[in-house]
């Protein structure tokens, strides 16, 4: 009996974090994932950097190389949680069978990251010093909708 009250608190709880997750635009936009940088970002602030035109087309060509491996990643991330929804409609999964596909959505989502971080990376390469810290330097999150005050 506690097994089975077991697997149906997790599947109602799995069942909330993935409405959670696609109600609240988790894929609508390019990055896949809310709060997740993507290469849009980089190739904006390439845009926004005095760079040399060779520099310039370096760069940008490490964005172009990056997307199509970042919208393969954003493909299997939407696959596994499809995969994952249809686990929790079909009623009282298996716990063990639900927490590989979490961890599966979870390894998805590090790839995810570490495909941007090695971008972020060697587009920093190309860059001189001065511009490769300002390059670094997180973006600015500050405004009136972040809590900060307008510039």
């Amino acid at each position: 009996m506690r097994s089975k009250t077991r697997s149906i608190g997790i599947a109602a709880l799995a069942a909330g974090l993935l409405a959670t997750a696609t109600s609240a635009g988790a894929f609508g936009r390019h990055g896949g994932m809310p709060g997740m940088p993507g290469v849009e970002m980089l190739e904006r602030r390439i845009e926004r950097m005095k760079l040399p035109a060779d520099v310039r087309a370096k760069a940008f060509a490490i964005v172009d190389a990056s997307r199509a491996e970042e919208r393969a990643t954003r493909e299997q991330i939407r696959a596994a949680h499809e995969e994952l929804r249809a686990m929790v409609k079909a009623g009282a999964p298996d716990a063990k069978a639900l927490d590989k596909q979490i961890e599966g959505v979870g390894a998805l989502r590090t790839q995810q990251h570490k495909q941007f971080l090695h971008a972020l990376i060697r587009i920093g390469a190309l860059l001189p010093d001065d511009q490769r810290a300002q390059w670094f330097e997180p973006p600015h999150r500050g405004g009136r909708w972040h809590g900060g005050a307008p510039r």
